[in-house]
C-alpha cells in the first residue's frame, strides 16, 4: 500500500506548489476560527476579490500570525497585469477610506438665520447663528478611540418598589475625541421661561438644539445618517473636560425591547439585546464597520506579493 501512496502525495505536493501566494491581507483581530477561516471572513474576502474584477473560485485562502493575517493564493500566471493593478487599486481604496475615518470634522454654518414666521423659537435661532457666525468654518479631531457597544437600561431600585419592573434597553456606542471640538448642542428654556441657557445633559430625553452645523466622520455624513434613521448622535463634555469643550462623540441606535428587573437585578438574558445591538451598528455601515463585527473594513494592512512589476 506504500507503494501506492507515494505518487499520490507527490501529485498532492505538486498541486500545492501550482499555487503562489499573491496578497496577504492584515487584521485588526484574529479572523481564525476554529482550524481555519471564520466563514463571514471568508466570504468578505471573497466578495472583495470579486469586485476587484478577480475570480475568486481560484482563490485559496489560508490564515497566518495566529490567526490575524489571511494569505490569498492563485494558481501560476493567473492574474494579469491588468488584474494585480485592480487588487492594488481596490485594498488601497479600503485602507485609505479607514485610515480617513479616523478624523471628525465639525463644519460651522455661517448664514443669515433661517426663520419662520410664527416660529415660537425665531428668538433662540438668531440666538444660536449669532453664536456660530464669528467662529472658525471647520474643526477637526482624530478619534482617540471607540468604546465598547453598551447597552443602557434601568439598574435602580425604584423607592417603594418591590415588584418586578420593565425598562427599555437602548443602544450606544461613543467615540472618544483626542482634541476636543466646540460644544453645539444646548438645552434651552421653553418661551416665557426665565433662566440661562444651559448644555444639554446627553443622557436625558429632552429636546434640544444646536448651532448651525455638520458633522462628518471620513467619507462619512453623520446628519445624512440620522436622515436615514440609522442614529441619533451628541457632542458630549465629559468630566475630565473642560466647560464648553466636547470631548466625546455619543451615538445613540434606538430602543432595542424591554427587560424586567427588581432591585437592580435584571431577570432577563442580555445575550440577545447586545447582539441585536450590534446588528443596529453594523447597519449603520461606515465608520462602525471599521471597527466592529466581521467584515473586509477591518483590514488593517495589505502585503504584495506581484513581484517586481507589482504596484505597491
Amino acid at each position: 500500500m506504500n507503494v501506492h501512496r507515494i505518487p499520490l502525495l507527490g501529485a498532492l505536493i505538486l498541486l500545492g506548489a501550482c499555487k503562489e501566494e499573491r496578497l496577504v491581507l492584515h487584521f485588526e483581530q484574529p479572523v481564525a476560527s476554529g482550524w481555519g477561516l471564520d466563514s463571514q471572513y471568508q466570504q468578505a474576502i471573497l466578495d472583495g476579490l470579486q469586485n476587484a474584477g478577480i475570480d475568486s473560485s481560484q482563490a485559496t485562502l489560508d490564515t497566518h500570525d495566529n490567526g490575524k493575517a489571511v494569505a490569498v493564493s492563485f494558481p501560476e500566471d493567473a492574474l494579469s497585469q491588468q488584474q494585480q493593478t485592480s487588487l492594488t487599486t481596490y485594498f488601497n481604496d479600503l485602507l485609505k477610506a479607514r485610515a480617513e475615518a479616523q478624523q471628525v470634522r465639525l463644519r460651522i454654518k455661517q448664514q443669515e438665520p433661517e426663520v419662520v414666521k410664527g416660529d415660537p423659537f425665531a428668538d433662540t435661532i438668531r440666538m444660536l447663528q449669532a453664536k456660530a457666525n464669528p467662529m472658525r468654518p471647520q474643526f477637526t479631531s482624530r478619534i482617540e478611540y471607540f468604546d465598547t457597544p453598551r447597552l443602557m437600561y434601568q439598574e435602580r431600585e425604584a423607592p417603594g418598589v418591590r415588584l418586578y419592573q420593565s425598562s427599555p434597553v437602548h443602544c450606544q456606542v461613543t467615540l472618544g475625541l483626542e482634541k476636543p471640538l466646540p460644544q453645539i448642542h444646548y438645552q434651552l428654556n421653553a418661551p416665557g421661561e426665565s433662566g440661562s441657557v444651559d448644555m444639554l445633559n446627553p443622557f436625558l430625553a429632552t429636546q434640544s438644539f444646536r448651532l448651525p452645523s455638520s458633522v462628518s466622520i471620513g467619507n462619512s455624513d453623520l446628519d445624512k445618517a440620522v436622515a436615514e434613521g440609522h442614529y441619533r448622535y451628541k457632542l458630549i463634555t465629559s468630566a475630565n473636560a473642560r466647560a464648553n469643550q466636547a470631548d466625546e462623540l455619543v451615538f445613540f441606535f434606538g430602543e432595542l425591547g424591554l427587560i424586567d428587573h427588581r432591585g437592580g437585578l435584571t431577570t432577563t438574558d442580555l445575550g440577545k439585546f447586545e447582539a441585536n445591538c450590534l446588528k443596529r451598528i453594523m447597519a449603520a455601515g461606515r465608520p462602525f464597520t471599521f471597527h466592529y463585527g466581521n467584515s473586509l473594513d477591518r483590514l488593517v494592512a495589505v502585503d504584495y506579493r506581484f513581484g517586481e512589476a507589482a504596484i505597491d
